[in-house]
């Protein structure tokens, strides 16, 4: 007798747990576009393209938080990951700025910092725009500028 009272809790357990899923699911697929693209909020992968056909880009990872802040990975082990802040300044376009510090060999320590600034308009689930990159010395010094292009994918739920 007690095992089919255990086997109809876990049944109501399994009805309970597809019934949660099912409404997580359908809450991550109602978002709306309209609304996604009046925030950087969440996870993106970041495509880095400079002007200089020299310089090599890359696609790297950034995190957006909700109160406007901003982690994002650089393209080079040389340089530690931008820290800064993003602000709407109008439909469907955003205001980035982050900096960061430049490592020298090993064992050398720092050599410099960055200021990363960029206007991004959002899309959906994408968003593109230009940037400017200044590369500073220790005491602060500018020592060059790079200039080039952004676009980026928001990192969405992919359920198992």
């Amino acid at each position: 007798m007690p095992r089919i009272d255990l086997r109809r809790r876990m049944s109501w357990n399994g009805i309970l747990v597809s019934a949660l899923m099912s409404g997580a699911l359908f809450t991550f697929s109602a978002k709306t576009s309209s609304a996604d693209e009046q925030t950087l909020v969440g996870a993106w992968n970041v495509t880095i393209a400079f002007d200089d056909p020299v310089l090599v880009g890359c696609t790297t990872p950034s995190l957006n938080t909700k109160d406007g802040g901003i982690v994002a990975q650089g393209c080079d082990a040389g340089e530690s990951p931008g820290y800064g802040q993003w602000q709407r300044i109008g439909n469907h376009r955003f205001a980035v700025t982050f900096v960061g510090v430049n490592f020298g060999a090993p064992g050398t320590g720092l050599t410099g910092n960055y200021k990363v600034r960029a206007t991004l308009v959002v899309s959906g689930d994408t968003f593109s725009g230009p940037f400017l990159t200044e590369i500073f010395a220790l005491d602060g010094t500018l020592l060059f500028s790079v200039t080039g292009s952004v676009t980026g994918q928001r990192i969405g739920v992919e359920p198992l």
